[in-house]
C-alpha cells in the first residue's frame, strides 16, 4: 500500500493535536494519584479505626472529630465540629489532626476533598484555618488555607508579616470540592506553590513558602483563634474531609 506525503503529514498533525488535547483534558480532570505505592498517606475513612492513621489529634470535646456517613452517599468520611465554647486545645480553639510530620521532604503533593454544609458553616468576616503547613515553634503558619467571608483563601510566604493573600474562589456549600496543593518547600526563590480546586489550576506561585527553619508538618481541620478571646457572628463550624492523600515528588495527581 502506498502513502502520499500529504496523507502522512495529515496523520502526524492529527497525532499531535490528539496528544495536546489529551494533555489539556488531563489538566482539567479530577485529581488522584497514579502510583498508589508511592503514597505517604491515604485515608478514605473506611474500615476499622481510621483515625489511628493520624500523627496527632487535637480536639477538645467528643463532638470535635467523628467518622460518619458521607454526605451524598458513598461510604464514610470524617466530620470536624468546632464550637465557640469548646475547651482550649494548645491555647486556642481548634479541632485538628496532624496528617504528615517527619515524612515531609522538599517537594510534596497534598490532596483532599472537603464538604461545607450550608447550615453549619455560615459565612462570616472572621476567618479560620482549615489547612496549615506549620513549622514547630515558629508561630503563625507560613502557609495556610483559610475561609473568610465565604471565600477560600491561601496565605503563603517566608515572612509572617508579608505573607501573600491569594483568593481561591467561593466556599461552595453542600457539595464536595477537591483540592490539590503541590509545594516545593523553600525559604528561598526556588520555592513553588501550586493549587488546583475541582481540577482547575488556580495558583502557580514561585518564591519562598516557608520560614527559615525546619520543614513543616501538615495539619487540617478547623482552627479559629479568635474564639479563644471573644465571640464572633457564629458559634459553630462543621466541616467534612475525605480522601486525604499525600505523596512526594514525581507523582502526578491527575487521572
Amino acid at each position: 500500500m502506498k502513502y502520499s506525503a500529504g496523507s502522512i503529514l495529515t496523520s502526524v498533525l492529527i497525532g499531535i493535536v490528539v496528544v495536546v488535547y489529551f494533555h489539556k483534558e488531563i489538566e482539567q480532570q479530577a485529581i488522584r494519584f497514579y502510583l498508589p505505592a508511592s503514597l505517604l498517606f491515604n485515608q478514605s475513612f473506611e474500615g476499622g479505626n481510621p483515625l489511628d492513621s493520624f500523627h496527632g489529634i487535637e480536639v477538645g470535646a467528643s463532638h470535635s472529630l467523628t467518622v460518619v456517613d458521607r454526605p451524598g452517599g458513598g461510604g464514610k468520611t470524617s466530620r470536624f465540629e468546632l464550637r465557640q465554647n469548646d475547651p482550649d486545645v494548645k491555647g486556642s480553639r481548634r479541632a485538628e489532626v496532624t496528617v504528615i510530620k517527619d515524612e515531609t521532604q522538599k517537594e510534596m503533593w497534598y490532596a483532599f476533598e472537603a464538604y461545607f454544609p450550608a447550615k453549619d458553616y455560615v459565612d462570616e468576616d472572621n476567618d479560620e484555618v482549615i489547612n496549615q503547613w506549620y513549622q514547630s515553634g515558629m508561630g503563625t503558619p507560613s502557609a495556610a488555607l483559610r475561609t473568610k467571608g465565604g471565600r477560600l483563601q491561601l496565605r503563603v510566604g517566608n515572612n509572617a508579616d508579608t505573607r501573600e493573600k491569594i483568593d481561591l474562589g467561593p466556599v461552595v456549600k453542600d457539595q464536595w470540592q477537591s483540592v490539590v496543593v503541590h509545594m516545593v518547600h523553600s525559604y528561598g526563590s526556588d520555592g513553588l506553590t501550586e493549587v488546583w480546586v475541582n481540577g482547575k489550576k488556580i495558583v502557580s506561585r514561585k518564591g519562598g513558602n516557608m520560614y527559615d527553619g525546619p520543614l513543616p508538618k501538615w495539619k487540617m481541620g478547623v482552627y479559629k483563634s479568635r474564639w479563644a478571646s471573644e465571640k464572633t457572628t457564629t458559634d459553630k463550624r462543621v466541616l467534612f474531609y475525605d480522601n486525604i492523600r499525600v505523596s512526594r515528588n514525581g507523582v502526578s495527581f491527575f487521572k
